[in-house]
């Protein structure tokens, strides 16, 4: 069963089920303009930092930016010296409302997730919210609880003329 015929809740439903499997790493020698080229080519947005196949850091397009703003010379660096840590981590069995909260109160976008100190995927943003959109009543769920019974009703009507045409994972 797909995860788009399956009814999820945001409050129950596990980060392993929405998570990304393939996770781009790099070593912690590896130097800054080798990962950007790995990003560009992938067309992804981070790469997860290693060291003897553990995960201990992290290295963004924000992160890039932020490099960029000082010159350069940033490109010649290790990863060791330019990633983001410590390296914030969720387990594959804890809620995507866990992850949403922990992503909202740390204001990041990405979170590696890891079974016993393996790196096992990433969840995104962006995997959050395909999950809510192609499930009309998780975006219920997510804004209803903060509005009057009125509202509630006018936005069940607004979704139902919706319909997300997307693809999740493993489908």
């Amino acid at each position: 069963m797909s995860t788009r015929d399956r009814k999820l809740s945001l409050s129950d439903a596990a980060v392993g089920t929405i998570m990304t499997k393939e996770v781009k790493t790099a070593e912690a020698s590896v130097f800054l303009s080798d990962c950007v080229r790995v990003m560009k080519k992938a067309n992804i947005g981070s790469i997860v930092v290693v060291e003897n196949d553990k995960p201990v850091g992290i290295f963004t397009e924000r992160d890039l930016i932020s490099r960029m703003a000082t010159g350069v010379e940033s490109l010649g660096l290790p990863m060791a010296l330019v990633m983001t840590k410590p390296l914030q981590t969720i387990s594959p069995s804890s809620t995507i409302w866990d992850a949403i909260t922990l992503m909202g109160r740390l204001n990041i976008r990405r979170l590696p997730v890891v079974d016993n100190g393996k790196l096992i995927g990433i969840v995104t943003e962006r995997d959050v919210l395909h999950l809510i959109l192609s499930q009309q009543s998780l975006l219920l769920e997510s804004v209803s609880e903060s509005l009057p019974s009125a509202t509630r009703d006018q936005v069940k009507a607004m979704v139902g003329r919706f319909e997300w045409k997307g693809n999740l994972k493993g489908e």
